[in-house]
């Protein structure tokens, strides 16, 4: 690196800490549900740590039928989006991935978001306050996008089923980060176009009984590997650069015997390891090729609809992403409620082989059960210091908060996760045993 770039990169740092918040240390984190026992604090937010970033992950269920309307919906005032806030504004993290929140240029739905639920809040239940994210992260997604072909093959096109990402208009269930500190919007890189087929040993989905893939050659050498995107976006923190990777892969069902949605949730989790070890067939939206530097401290972030233990999931991708040695290997981010919902609800959750307290969805209980779906993972140069799922048990708070915790935990069939880290070089570890 030249002189004269490390002199440019300076003064660009020097120019937007200005719009650090001004504080040496970060605040810690005040508790203000009314709680009935010693211990529920401890269960259901710790304290954060002095000198650590919050990093969290939330499928808000933020998407609409119709495209424009959640625009709409967060203009005029939502119950649903209340709830949601009050969970982010209790948690207040530094950096947040929102999955699930529709994607609109002109709309700007992730800073109506932030201005109108979390840092002018209508309803204040907890007695949190304000939760000021004023850097926010979007771009275009694949969900929604006409790819003009029959994708599903039942002699049809023009389908939500038809597009390069499952969805009915442009933009639905997309991606928005949120952030305390500035974010590197022209070194962000986007591979919503990447093919899968240019993926080494890309998994082509086929079913058993058949002879020839699901898809002809054709189709498959124009899919998209994302269904909604891969996003690095390098967030500049007090305590350095951390680049956030951010994904939210299809889920893998709502298909046939080919199994083409669990292939590509497989694949799509594969990128983010492939990601992070610098494959060279990677090439992003703007053309530069390759991927993550070895040095550079990161956070895998999003609801990748994969547990390594249950729910019908192709789960070697994500069981190798867990155990890789760029991912810090920590305990996972748990939960009491996920535990006691678990036994109450029953069901499917009784044949589950996976421990139910590290479990972030709440899902059909005749089906699938609670999964553990969504993740918050750090880069092994990172200290973890705790980590946790925001679902907590009703009975820990005080009757008169049980409604609206209540409100908060359904508004969305996910859970937050978050985990507390601060960046070093040393060899990772972790107080959450």
């Amino acid at each position: 690196m030249t002189v004269e770039k490390v002199a440019s990169i300076l003064l660009v740092l020097t120019m937007q800490a200005a719009a650090w918040p001004q504080t040496s240390s970060f605040p810690p984190q005040e508790n203000q549900l009314q709680l009935v026992h010693d211990d529920a604090q401890r269960e259901i937010l710790p304290t954060k740590a002095n000198e650590s970033l919050r990093i969290a992950t939330f499928n808000v269920s933020l998407n609409r039928r119709n495209a424009g309307q959640l625009s709409m919906d967060l203009a005029r005032g939502n119950a649903q989006i209340s709830a949601l806030a009050r969970v982010i504004r209790l948690v207040q993290p530094d950096i947040l991935l929102l999955n699930e929140i529709d994607y609109d240029a002109a709309a700007d739905n992730a800073g109506k978001f932030q201005e109108r639920y979390l840092n002018s809040p209508e309803n204040d239940e907890f007695l949190s306050g304000p939760w000021n994210m004023p850097f926010q992260y979007s771009a275009s997604v694949n969900t929604g996008v006409p790819s003009g072909l029959d994708l599903n093959v039942n002699g049809r096109t023009g389908e939500p089923d038809d597009a390069w990402g499952y969805g009915a208009f442009p933009g639905q269930y997309g991606m928005a980060i949120l952030s305390r500190f500035p974010i590197e919007q022209e070194a962000a890189r986007t591979f919503q176009h990447l093919l899968w087929s240019s993926m080494p040993s890309a998994s082509l989905p086929k079913a058993p009984d058949q002879e020839e893939p699901f898809y002809d050659m054709a189709t498959w050498k124009q899919l998209r590997l994302s269904s909604k995107s891969f996003w690095d976006v390098p967030i500049l923190t007090p305590q350095g650069t951390i680049h956030v990777l951010a994904s939210h892969p299809t889920p893998p069902a709502f298909d046939g015997p080919e199994d083409r949605n669990g292939c590509r949730n497989h694949d799509e989790i594969k990128l983010i390891s492939d990601y992070i070890h610098s494959a060279d067939y990677l090439r992003d939206d703007q053309g530069r090729p390759g991927g993550l530097e070895e040095s550079a401290h990161f956070v895998v972030l999003g609801d990748l609809n994969s547990d390594p233990n249950d729910g019908g999931s192709r789960t070697s991708a994500i069981t190798a992403l867990l155990k890789d040695s760029r991912i810090a290997q920590v305990a996972a981010p748990r939960s009491v409620g996920g535990k006691m919902a678990a036994e109450r609800q029953g069901e499917a959750n009784q044949q589950h082989a996976g421990p139910p307290e590290e479990d972030t969805a709440d899902f059909n209980d005749r089906s699938v059960g609670n999964l553990r779906a969504d993740y918050a993972l750090a880069s092994s140069n990172c200290k973890v210091i705790q980590s946790g799922v925001f679902w907590p048990a009703l009975e820990s708070v005080a009757p008169e908060q049980r409604t609206a915790l209540l409100e908060s935990l359904r508004a969305s069939d996910h859970h937050l996760v978050w985990i507390d880290v601060q960046l070093h070089n040393g060899k990772s570890t972790s107080s959450n045993d």
